[in-house]
């Protein structure tokens, strides 16, 4: 269903009671305001963001327009619903999962409890920094892990030597951003194990659920047994629901506690409601694997045939080489109407572009083979 066509059962169903006009009303006055004329950006295609562009599914669509009459209310009891439905689907115990406002808080959450003056997290470099600038912010030191020259991958050697007494967290986004790449399960089981236990490791797995053996290269095996691993999932990517911020994390009990106690805001009401009408859509997911990966290889057949290097990618997006500086790439893309990924040092010549649907992707091509004519 259309947005007018909503508006107008809408109208129908509050006819009589004096709503009608009002809904008509406030539709004449948002199209008379023409936002896109005003915001110029927001007519641009967005291939930065990492989005799944096929989401949400009508199935959770219809979830959410059957509960926008009750978001008015908080959703603290349904939250309680949600945690048990994870927790059934990790196979943990409910006190194992905490929900955030989308994996960010979470990893803003982890950033304040081991941070601080005096102590420092590892990480490699580039990857997402959400958590990394958390901790600068308290007063913690980041120890940079070069990828790996070959293959752009983690270095977790590299990693495992710069732990010291003082490193209270290593971080692992798997796959990785920018790059895509994935350290393979028995690697990252390894590692873990060999790290002392005063020093947690968190899995940043939110894209970890678009690839078919998702389940067998998860780490939650590791917070059943007990290590001090966290791991951070999110309804943003897979399940399409990125603008509804719905994230979580899979912990020991006692990581969790010590994680609530600084929880800096609550759930949304539609977006609790929506990730657990997510959590079923098994249709959905699977049409959401096969599409991503579709229009993955797609683009990268278009690199190839550009001859433009790029790294096998794992994720929702690609990142290759430009053969220019990336700010002149941007800026090169965004007169076609198109806003891709930002500068990712010290790999100034490359750029992330996340997967869209066929038509963007398609159009993109265009661009792409203007450009490089």
């Amino acid at each position: 269903m259309n947005r007018r066509d909503w508006i107008r059962n809408a109208s129908l169903a509050f006819a009589g009671t004096g709503f009608a006009g009002s809904i008509l009303e406030a539709q004449s006055n948002l199209e008379g305001s023409k936002p896109r004329n005003r915001y110029p950006e927001l007519n641009l295609i967005n291939l930065a963001g990492n989005e799944n562009p096929y989401g949400p599914s009508p199935a959770v669509s219809m979830a959410i327009m059957r509960e926008v009459r009750n978001s008015c209310r908080y959703p603290f009891r349904e939250e309680v619903i949600l945690k048990e439905m994870l927790a059934e689907l990790e196979n943990v115990p409910v006190e194992s999962i905490l929900l955030g406002n989308g994996c960010d808080e979470i990893l803003s959450l982890v950033g304040d409890v081991y941070s601080g003056f005096g102590t420092n997290i590892v990480a490699t470099a580039p990857t997402y920094l959400q958590l990394m600038h958390y901790a600068e912010n308290q007063g913690s030191e980041i120890k940079w892990i070069k990828h790996k020259s070959e293959d752009m991958s983690h270095d977790l050697e590299g990693m495992k030597a710069a732990i010291d007494e003082k490193t209270k967290l290593v971080y692992i986004c798997n796959p990785d951003t920018p790059t895509g790449t994935l350290v393979p399960a028995e690697c990252l089981t390894s590692f873990c194990s060999e790290i002392p236990d005063s020093t947690a490791v968190f899995i940043d797995e939110v894209y970890l659920d678009l690839l078919s053996d998702f389940r067998r290269q998860s780490q939650v095996e590791l917070v059943r047994q007990g290590v001090p691993v966290i791991i951070g999932r999110s309804f943003s990517k897979m399940h399409g629901l990125a603008g509804l911020r719905v994230g979580y994390a899979v912990a020991r009990p006692d990581i969790v506690r010590s994680l609530s106690e600084r929880r800096m805001s609550s759930m949304n009401y539609l977006g609790v409601m929506a990730a657990m009408a997510s959590v079923k859509d098994h249709a959905f997911h699977s049409q959401s694997i096969r599409l991503i990966r579709e229009g993955r290889e797609r683009f990268c057949s278009l690199l190839k045939e550009l001859k433009l290097p790029f790294v096998p990618s794992h994720g929702n997006f690609v990142f290759h080489w430009t053969g220019i500086p990336i700010r002149e790439f941007q800026q090169a893309m965004r007169r076609n109407n198109f806003l891709v990924g930002r500068p990712f040092p010290p790999y100034e010549e490359w750029c992330r572009i996340s997967i869209g649907n066929e038509s963007e992707m398609l159009a993109y091509e265009g661009a792409m083979r203007e450009l490089y004519a």
